[in-house]
């Protein structure tokens, strides 16, 4: 069984706020009343709401590189990329945590400051980046089939898994493995 710290149960509950309400929708006292701590816990943690928020960033940054590290590195089949991101999509949204980082900080974006804007300004490359390799490694080694450039493909991608994400949050995780099955046939997957 895995000990969750008190670190990660106050960005988790951030999060959880952050989809809610917006980043300037919650306090620190909304954060620490369910989870039964002081203010000062989470002060002692994230001096400030930034501080909080980029660690949230931090978190799913640094989850893309450890998922993506070996495949940047060395190459491979591009499909268990893709079904990679699929799986870990639909468990962000299992977990509680439907609407992507991205997207919920898009509401707020003009309110953030500029090393914030700068950090997941930063994750989005790196997610792009990733998704780019991807297609093109798998349009390379004739997995994929599709028309035009690798990178405006990987952008659609993530667009439409971003879009899906808000439509299952309010209708149903079934919207999910609809447009997964759509994108597998955009790029012609067959089995």
């Amino acid at each position: 069984m895995q000990v969750v710290t008190t670190r990660e149960q106050i960005i988790n509950q951030a999060f959880q706020l952050m989809l809610q309400r917006g980043l300037n929708g919650f306090s620190y006292r909304d954060i620490s009343e369910p989870l039964r701590i002081k203010n000062a816990a989470i002060h002692y943690h994230f001096p400030n709401k930034m501080d909080l928020l980029s660690a949230l960033i931090a978190e799913n940054h640094q989850l893309l590189r450890e998922s993506t590290s070996e495949f940047m590195a060395y190459g491979g089949p591009a499909r268990p990329q893709l079904e990679g991101l699929f799986d870990y999509t639909l468990n962000q949204c299992e977990c509680g945590r439907p609407i992507c980082m991205v997207g919920a900080l898009a509401v707020d974006y003009k309110d953030l400051s500029d090393k914030i804007k700068q950090a997941n300004d930063s994750f989005i490359h790196d997610s792009l980046t990733w998704l780019t390799k991807v297609m093109e490694t798998g349009r390379e080694q004739d997995e994929f089939h599709f028309e035009g450039p690798t990178k405006r493909k990987a952008m659609g991608i993530l667009a439409t898994i971003q879009g899906a994400r808000q439509m299952a949050r309010v209708h149903s995780m079934d919207i999910l493995n609809s447009i997964f099955a759509q994108i597998r046939t955009d790029l012609g997957i067959t089995s």
